[in-house]
């Protein structure tokens, strides 16, 4: 079942509002942790690498909270450092070699770095009105257009990357990034109708993608093209480290569009959070495919997430829940993922 999806303008800033009565002290501790002098973005957690996930997070976490040289900053290094690839999408990881200089580890594209970097822009030029922000976007984004988004069996999808997603029979796809309101931002500025049969066809790929008794999304999902349908990925198809971002930016989705189909294929995570409660203990992972349920404490991150569910849907969240966020905020300030989904969690109340 299709919805038609009416077009939402999003503004170039964001409104804020404070997670536990901090406000920008938050990006403050992400720029000292995470970002370096010359405008790195650092994943500490993942060798010091710096990805074009992490570089577009933090030009949009910069353009949010509005700091222009911070900004500036990240995009000059991103231009000294980040090659592009023969489909002038950018290598998406940077860190250090094994001969001990640092460069380029990874030439082939992460579409969603791609596509955070080219929505950043987009915000910067609406924010602070440089035109140079709008040409670079629409670049990337034309590059993200012509190499990332296919059509099979009638429908639009996104591949991860350009290069080794699609097989012979089926298509192996990352739930995570699908990000809707990114691409409504894109078609306000490329004028493709790709986008619109995009958006549409993303909304019924969250709904038939879904997996479980629950009906949650995984990390990886495979599409099978001879039988037309989404089916598990081995053991990637858990609910884990990249699928807690799908409810993430879908409940941001529907917060804006306040539709009725969007919140239907959000249910499944309401009775996740009430069965979370219920229990009095976190889970950290769900293998759909072997029917196990690992429980302990999650990254403080993955909590931001659960709390932010827990306000969009009116629910009363568990009694432990703000304690074992500001205890890891304090613990863990090498996690760059984790802060980051604290700050988009932040940023999208």
């Amino acid at each position: 079942m299709r919805v038609l999806m009416t077009r939402i303008f999003l503004l170039g800033t964001l409104m804020y509002s404070s997670l536990f009565g901090l406000n920008y002290n938050y990006w403050g501790i992400f720029k000292k942790n995470f970002i370096s002098s010359q405008g790195r973005v650092i994943d500490r957690f993942n060798s010091d690498v710096t990805h074009t996930e992490s570089t577009g997070y933090g030009m949009f976490f910069a353009v949010t909270y509005g700091d222009k040289k911070t900004f500036d900053l990240i995009r000059t290094w991103l231009h000294n450092n980040i090659k592009k690839n023969e489909k002038n999408l950018y290598g998406w990881k940077w860190g250090k070699r094994s001969d001990g200089t640092w460069g380029m580890l990874d030439m082939n594209n992460a579409t969603d770095g791609d596509m955070w970097i080219a929505y950043s822009l987009l915000l910067a030029y609406e924010k602070w009105n440089d035109v140079g922000y709008m040409q670079e976007a629409k670049q990337l984004i034309q590059a993200i257009k012509e190499n990332t988004i296919i059509k099979i069996n009638g429908k639009h999808l996104l591949l991860p990357a350009y290069f080794g997603f699609v097989k012979e029979d089926y298509v192996k796809l990352n739930p995570s990034y699908v990000i809707p309101f990114i691409f409504e931002k894109f078609r306000i500025y490329d004028h493709d109708k790709i986008w619109d049969s995009l958006i549409l066809d993303s909304i019924d790929f969250f709904q038939m993608s879904a997996l479980g008794n629950l009906r949650m999304h995984p990390d990886w999902i495979k599409f099978d093209i001879n039988e037309d349908r989404y089916t598990y990925f081995g053991n990637e198809s858990i609910f884990g480290f990249d699928a807690i971002r799908v409810p993430l930016f879908l409940g941001y989705y529907y917060k804006l569009k306040k539709n009725d189909y969007l919140k239907d294929i959000l249910k499944g995570y309401v009775v996740f959070l009430k069965y979370i409660k219920k229990l009095d203990k976190f889970i950290y992972q769900i293998d759909f495919k072997n029917h196990k349920i690992r429980y302990r404490y999650p990254p403080y991150g993955f909590l931001a997430v659960y709390k932010y569910l827990y306000d969009l849907f009116h629910i009363t969240p568990p009694s432990s829940l703000v304690k074992k966020i500001e205890e890891g905020i304090r613990n863990e300030t090498n996690n760059y993922y984790s802060f980051s989904l604290l700050l988009f969690t932040d940023i999208f109340r």
